[in-house]
């Protein structure tokens, strides 16, 4: 069954909260973001000017610092939430060093070091995927 047409020069009806293509409102990604209830939290440190995430809490000061400096133990990735490469860091250290009968400790802050600066001038992000404030 087919609708009837509205008079000459009338729009057609639309169900209640549909918009006729091409005139949806813009939408923020920062409204998506929220799965719960629809309300939406104010972020607390603000969201990121390009993808409109919320930050996380956590620093990309503190990431990087931590894994320049505590990076053999895979301290910056621990602490961004990455556990997996945390402990592939750990790991691999470990090995590596005992292997070598500790040859490797000359060589093992090359990877944490260049870590910690990816950490300090990239995009990072948390285990939630959100950006390093």
């Amino acid at each position: 069954m087919t609708q009837p047409q509205p008079p000459y020069g009338e729009q057609p009806q639309q169900p209640s909260g549909v918009q006729p293509y091409g005139q949806q409102p813009f939408a923020h990604p920062a409204q998506n973001f929220g799965h719960g209830s629809g309300l939406q939290q104010p972020a607390a440190y603000g969201y990121h000017p390009v993808t409109g995430l919320p930050y996380s809490h956590k620093t990309k000061l503190a990431a990087g610092l931590l894994s320049i400096f505590f990076g053999y133990f895979g301290a910056g990735r621990f602490y961004a939430g990455h556990t997996g490469l945390g402990f592939a860091m750990l790991i691999v250290n470990i090995v590596l060093t005992v292997v070598s009968l500790g040859m490797w400790l000359f060589v093992a802050w090359i990877w944490p070091v260049i870590d910690g600066i990816v950490l300090l001038a990239g995009e990072p992000k948390d285990k939630n995927g959100l950006p390093l404030r």
